[in-house]
């Protein structure tokens, strides 16, 4: 496995294009170099094109899923960088035999049944790693606690470090990112840990459960005492939506409505009908509703967009279109959904 981080600045806009018009001519060079371990030019060379893309961008080369062999860019978690990885893999050209493209670290589970030097003499055999997970039922994650014998000739930082590369080798990068809650390790074996394939197994059932998405109906109250009502996509996590990194927040006021301040059934048509037709076709492919809440008069709907995309602007005019009250929108870059965030 090859792998870096490029370090400076970010370059032009157009370094993702000149990413994929170069790549065809070194490709062969690469293969060789997986062959030969002769990385002492090709290195360099990548990282500074990876580098004019974004500076925080992680690659490697590895192996492949279904091709011999895979190039990866990787936001390595941060939200911020998912919509640049993202548009790094869309301009990708089709997998084929020989090569695949990925933005985040695919699952490679064959790795836990091997063993891993960690420096200093410190050797791990992960056929011995451990996890202890469980899930509550009115949450779409699974909370995990990981152990390994050796863990006791760790500091905590070494401890950390195997446990997150474990999962990512486990589940891969978005299946972490999506499905795993709260992330802890222990020197001594926790109550319930299993086989590290259990815990993959328990992940795919909750992918399965949440195949098409779920949304979620929360009720609570306003400062004032009135009612609140939130419809919310379940799970609300960034990864399942990389290149949606601006919350478009469109308030709706409404006239006909109940003494608590909730739409009544004239008000209520309205507000769905102009949800179904203006906005959701003024988002498009580039944009997504994750959650609406209603009270005090008012509808506020979260959309997220692709801010390389027309889709806030385009919502911004729809909204412009609705005839029971004066519109607001807003709009502010936020790639980890913090302001939806206690929707969760």
């Amino acid at each position: 496995m090859i792998f870096g981080r490029s370090k400076r600045k970010a370059g032009d806009p157009g370094a993702i294009v000149d990413f994929w018009t170069w790549w065809p001519t070194v490709r062969a060079d690469v293969e060789a170099a997986i062959g030969s371990g002769n990385w002492a030019t090709l290195t360099p060379q990548m990282s500074r094109r990876v580098e004019a893309i974004h500076p925080e961008l992680e690659w490697e080369f590895c192996r492949g899923t279904d091709a011999k062999h895979a190039l990866v860019v990787s936001a390595a978690g941060a939200a911020d960088l998912r919509p640049v990885a993202a548009r790094w893999g869309a301009l990708a050209p089709e997998a084929d035999a020989t090569w695949e493209y990925h933005t985040a670290r695919q699952p490679d589970p064959r790795v836990l049944e091997q063993t891993i030097g960690l420096g200093e003499g410190v050797q791990l055999d992960l056929t011995q790693l451990r996890f202890a997970f469980e899930r509550d039922e009115r949450s779409p994650e699974i909370d995990v606690i990981a152990f390994h014998p050796g863990f006791r000739m760790l500091g905590d930082e070494f401890r950390g470090r195997v446990t997150f590369l474990t999962l990512d080798w486990l589940l891969g990068e978005d299946g972490v990112e999506e499905w795993i809650g709260s992330i802890a390790w222990e020197t001594t074996e926790p109550d319930g840990a299993a086989d590290p394939h259990e815990l993959a197994a328990a992940v795919e059932a909750l992918r399965e459960e949440f195949r098409t998405p779920q949304w979620v109906l929360l009720h609570g109250d306003t400062p004032g005492g009135g009612p609140v009502i939130v419809a919310v996509q379940r799970p609300l996590r960034p990864v399942r939506w990389p290149r949606f990194d601006t919350h478009v927040a469109i308030t709706l006021p409404y006239r006909q409505r109940t003494e608590a301040g909730l739409p009544e059934a004239e008000s209520l048509a309205a507000l769905r009908d102009f949800e179904d037709s203006a906005l959701t076709t003024a988002a498009g492919p580039d944009g997504v509703l994750l959650a609406h809440e209603t009270s005090d008069g008012a509808r506020t709907l979260h959309y997220y967009v692709d801010a390389d995309s027309p889709a806030a602007d385009d919502l911004a005019e729809a909204a412009g279109w609705w005839k029971d009250g004066r519109a607001r929108v807003e709009r502010h870059f936020d790639p980890s959904l913090e302001r939806i965030g206690r929707f969760r």
